[in-house]
């Protein structure tokens, strides 16, 4: 049979215990990111679909994004369109905030007519000149 312990054995033993119960799950959500959502981090804030109509994508902004400060006040800002490998294959000056609405029915949006052959190439879109910078993959 095991000796008994003395009572500041025991009380360093339950504080161990305590601070391993408290510090492991800590350590384990700093190592993998945390999990929350953090303002650098990319996010996609912008919706990109092709036209089922025409050769060209649609891109919409979020009311509560398309907002003047997000280019730092400018009237304008660069809608560039990439490939998978991060190639640019199409680039155009937008102005900001973007307007049409579709009398109200729609998100803020516009229109990017490209080349039949290469619209299935794009893989995202991005507004330059925005702070953090819009993008969103095209759907």
């Amino acid at each position: 049979m095991p000796a008994p312990m003395d009572r500041s054995a025991r009380t360093r033993l339950v504080a161990l215990t305590v601070l391993l119960a408290v510090s492991v799950p800590l350590v384990i959500v700093a190592v993998s990111g945390g999990g929350g959502g953090d303002e650098d981090e990319p996010q996609d804030s912008l919706l990109v679909e092709r036209s089922t109509e025409r050769p060209e994508l649609i891109v919409y902004v979020t009311p509560d994004l398309n907002l003047a400060e997000r280019a730092g006040n400018r009237r304008t800002v660069t809608l560039e369109c990439i490939d998978a490998e991060g190639r640019v294959l199409a680039t155009r000056q937008e102005r900001w905030p973007l307007t049409d609405t579709d009398q109200g029915t729609l998100d803020p949006h516009t229109h990017l007519s490209l080349d039949p052959a290469r619209i299935g190439e794009v893989a995202r879109c991005r507004l330059d000149g925005t702070e953090p910078l819009m993008e969103g993959p095209v759907l």
